[in-house]
């Protein structure tokens, strides 16, 4: 009977061992999936979101001429940007320039279907203090909420 025992665990610790493997390829491919991009899911009380910082996307819109310096936060199938302009201006970005700060963020993303752009500059410090907290992988509690506030106030017509 106790050779039974023994043989059991010992299955047992087998199948666990191939479960945890299937769940490390799993990370891997998901890791690999996310770009390269941090991923932070928050928890929103009704169900977990997923804040991620697009860093290719903002790669992309640095080199842009017009641009000095942006910010890329993914939602689900929205790209919140968050850019200084070369010329200082705030607020409202030019309709030809965030059309072409658009296209940049969804070639690095296929998935993206609204890109969101402003210069504001209450929203460029937002923008920058949420991609450092999901970067280093900060507890947000409340961040989702407070991000969503964010957009709504400054994006009212949700384009």
């Amino acid at each position: 009977m106790k050779l039974f025992n023994w043989f059991s665990i010992l299955v047992m610790i087998f199948v666990l061992s191939a479960c945890g493997a299937d769940s490390a390829a799993d990370d891997k491919n998901k890791e690999d999936n996310d770009r390269g991009t941090k991923v932070q899911n928050v928890d929103d009380e009704n169900n977990n979101s997923r804040m991620r910082v697009a860093d290719k996307a903002q790669d992309k819109i640095e080199n842009m001429e017009e641009v000095r310096h942006a910010n890329v936060i993914v939602t689900e199938n929205n790209a919140y940007v968050a850019v200084v302009l070369e010329d200082n201006t705030k607020g409202d970005v030019r309709e030809d320039l965030e059309k072409k700060i658009s296209d940049q963020v969804k070639s690095t993303d296929k998935k993206i279907r609204n890109v969101f752009v402003s210069s504001n500059p209450d929203f460029v410090d937002r923008m920058g203090d949420y991609g450092d907290k999901i970067q280093k992988g900060k507890p947000v509690k409340g961040l989702f909420e407070e991000f969503t506030e964010m957009v709504e106030r400054v994006f009212p017509s949700g384009r």
